[in-house]
C-alpha cells in the first residue's frame, strides 16, 4: 500500500468516524426518536420499588387525591378513575419526576391493594407546557 493509499484509507476513516458522531449528536439533541409527548407502557403496572431501581431516585415527588387532579398534564388519571364514580375523589395518587436534560418523566402510582403501582406515565420535552 502506498503513502498516498494509506493517508486516503485514514481521511476516509476520519470523514465516516465525524458523520457517525454527528448523526449521534443530532439524535440525542433533537431526541429524534421520541414524540414530543408520549407514554412508556414499559414501567405502566410496576411497582414503586421497581420503578426507582430502573430509573433512580426521582428530582420531585407530589401526592394528591383524585378530586385534586386538574390539568391537562393529568387528565389520562380520569380513565381509571372517572370524576362520576362516588369513591374516585378520594382515591390517592402519587405523582414522580424525573427531569432529564432534553424530557422530564412523570409516573403516576395508586396503591389500589398494600404496594404502590405506576398507574400511567408521561415523557415530554422541555418547553412543552400543559
Amino acid at each position: 500500500m502506498t503513502k498516498t493509499q494509506q493517508y486516503s484509507l485514514k481521511s476516509l476513516t476520519c470523514v465516516i468516524s465525524c458523520i457517525a458522531v454527528l448523526i449521534g449528536v443530532t439524535v440525542w439533541y433533537f431526541d429524534i426518536p421520541h414524540a414530543p409527548v408520549e407514554n412508556v407502557p414499559a414501567l405502566h403496572g410496576k411497582t414503586d420499588l421497581e420503578t426507582f431501581n430502573l430509573l433512580g431516585q426521582p428530582d420531585s415527588e407530589y401526592s394528591f387525591t383524585m378530586d385534586q387532579s386538574v390539568g391537562e398534564l393529568r387528565v389520562e388519571l380520569y380513565n381509571t378513575y372517572p370524576p362520576s364514580s362516588p369513591n374516585n375523589p378520594n382515591v390517592e395518587i402519587r405523582e414522580c419526576t424525573w427531569e432529564y436534560s432534553r424530557h422530564r418523566l412523570v409516573v403516576w402510582f395508586h396503591k389500589p391493594d398494600d404496594k404502590w403501582i405506576a398507574l400511567d406515565t408521561c415523557r415530554y420535552r422541555n418547553g412543552i407546557v400543559f
